[in-house]
């Protein structure tokens, strides 16, 4: 673990972006869809005469598809290229995987000049090694500036290459001739070298980020970034315990409570109304990440990933302490350099939002109503694809803002219940790694050494945890932290000196 003083942050990370205000992303992007457009106006008229030329699969493998490679990678490029443009390694793939295909199929038909197995295996290797030497370059995040800045002129060594060689081999230095192929072969020439003229002036016009905290790179979730230097038994541990139920601990204590009685006191004379114990567990949980950050991990997609500089916590409440009352489930995410006051008006601020509907209805219950709509059936086919979307980390933002089962911590009291914590499991939809549930207050009486009765109270909680983020160790250390803020609660009156990084 790293700590970074939250005050004066230094940076040490850097990767390349290319923003909207940039002249080179828009001619990039202009020429990547004027590749698409001469790829349609080149399998217009073929002039293959092989079999299969304009049937149904012949416009899908070589149209449809790589025209929506172009697109897609311009709009990846306008919408993410500033701080994502690893997201550009993904049509780039496909694209490369397409010209594979297609020397494949113009070696069958002996068609260009490719009739020799050596040239189709030069061929090979070189677009595999163009697309290597892509993601290499884009797919950052690296600790030294002077690393970075070399990926990118070995990438427009290699593009610019790529180019020159697509503009000898199709004829276009006799540009002012009808070349060999015809007009259709010139055109899909042209096709491919905008291509590669659409990447070199990516990398012409591309700036360096900096940041003290690690950029995102390929493998990182739009909700968490992916942790690649933990011990190898911790990623096996993800596949041998694939379930989040399956790997739960379960973990039982107390707090003694005279300090939080007093602390809660003083803040509610303060002004802080209704301030209570739910606040002063949530302010000493969010103070215990940012010195054991490894709590805010989670797993998805079998990868330990973290949340960073975000800690989101999940919470059922109920408009009247009723049975027919309705419930529903808020988020409200915390940073880790917030203090108590931080901590009640987020929390508060939700609570109010959500009882301010009549029917206590939240995002996340609208959505539900619409999702009861769906046919059983249906709906088994629809969580199975929500599923397959989360595990690769493409579920949109959407929905991760409003699912409660996506979160760092659920935490709920039994105390407003009256009754004693209860071990709840955690879910395996979703990613939520830790469930606390703390209940009512207890006394407990204990025999002095001159042999008289002193009652105390206590609070009892109970935590299910999800054994792979981290090991047992740190969790007992956290657990240990959390109750020395919980006895010494003043200290969560002001920020952190410092949080603590999770590593990279």
């Amino acid at each position: 673990m790293e700590k970074t003083n939250v005050s004066q942050p230094s940076e040490q990370y850097a990767s390349f972006g290319i923003g909207r205000r940039n002249v080179f992303m828009w001619l990039a992007s202009l020429f990547m869809l004027l590749s698409g457009a001469l790829r349609i106006v080149y399998y217009s008229s073929p002039v293959e005469d092989a079999e299969g030329v304009g049937s149904t699969a012949f416009v899908l493998l070589f149209v449809v598809l790589p025209v929506a490679f172009c697109l897609w990678y311009a709009a990846a490029l306008i919408s993410k290229g500033s701080e994502r443009l690893f997201t550009t390694c993904t049509p780039v793939f496909f694209g490369t995987a397409f010209l594979i295909y297609r020397a494949c199929i113009l070696f069958k038909a002996g068609a260009f000049g490719f009739n020799s197995g050596i040239l189709l295996a030069a061929n090979i290797v070189f677009c595999c090694m163009l697309y290597f030497i892509y993601r290499f370059a884009v797919n950052t995040g690296a600790k030294r500036a002077k690393s970075v800045a070399a990926r990118r002129y070995i990438a427009l060594i290699a593009f610019a290459a790529a180019a020159a060689i697509v503009f000898w081999q199709s004829g276009l230095l006799n540009i002012f001739r009808r070349p060999e192929g015809g007009i259709a072969s010139f055109l899909g020439g042209i096709s491919l070298f905008c291509a590669a003229l659409a990447v070199i002036l990516v990398f012409i016009g591309a700036k360096l980020n900096s940041d003290n905290m690690p950029l995102p790179a390929c493998g990182d979730r739009s909700d968490g970034r992916r942790l690649r230097s933990l011990d190898p038994i911790s990623g096996v541990g993800v596949y041998v315990m694939s379930r989040r139920n399956g790997a739960s601990n379960l973990f039982r204590d107390g707090f003694e409570c005279s300090a939080a009685e007093k602390y809660i006191r003083e803040k509610r004379e303060e002004g802080l109304d209704k301030f209570g114990y739910t606040h002063l567990l949530l302010a000493a949980y969010v103070r215990t990440v940012s010195q054991r950050p490894a709590l805010n991990r989670f797993i998805a997609g079998h990868r330990i990933c973290t949340r960073d500089g975000k800690i989101i916590v999940c919470m059922a409440i109920k408009k009247d302490m009723a049975t027919d009352a309705p419930e529903t489930i808020i988020k409200v995410e915390f940073r880790p350099e917030d203090s108590v006051y931080d901590v009640y008006e987020k929390f508060n601020a939700a609570v109010e939002e959500a009882k301010a509907s009549e029917e206590l209805n939240s995002s996340f219950d609208k959505l539900a109503g619409l999702l009861n709509f769906i046919p059983g059936l249906l709906m088994e086919f629809t969580l199975w694809l929500i599923r397959v979307f989360d595990y690769f980390g493409k579920l949109p933002r959407i929905l991760l803002k409003l699912s409660p089962f996506h979160g760092s911590m659920f935490i709920t009291s039994m105390g407003s219940l009256g009754i004693p914590p209860i071990y709840h499991h955690l879910y395996d939809f979703g990613n939520l790694p830790i469930f606390l549930a703390f209940g009512a207050k207890r006394r407990e009486n204990f025999m002095l050494s001159d042999g008289t009765v002193q009652q105390k109270k206590y609070i009892d909680f109970s935590v299910t945890t999800d054994e792979r983020i981290c090991d047992g160790f740190y969790f007992a250390s956290s657990i240990k932290f959390m109750k020395r803020c919980l006895a010494n609660p003043e200290r969560l009156d002001e920020k952190p000196e410092s949080v603590v990084r999770d590593v990279d």
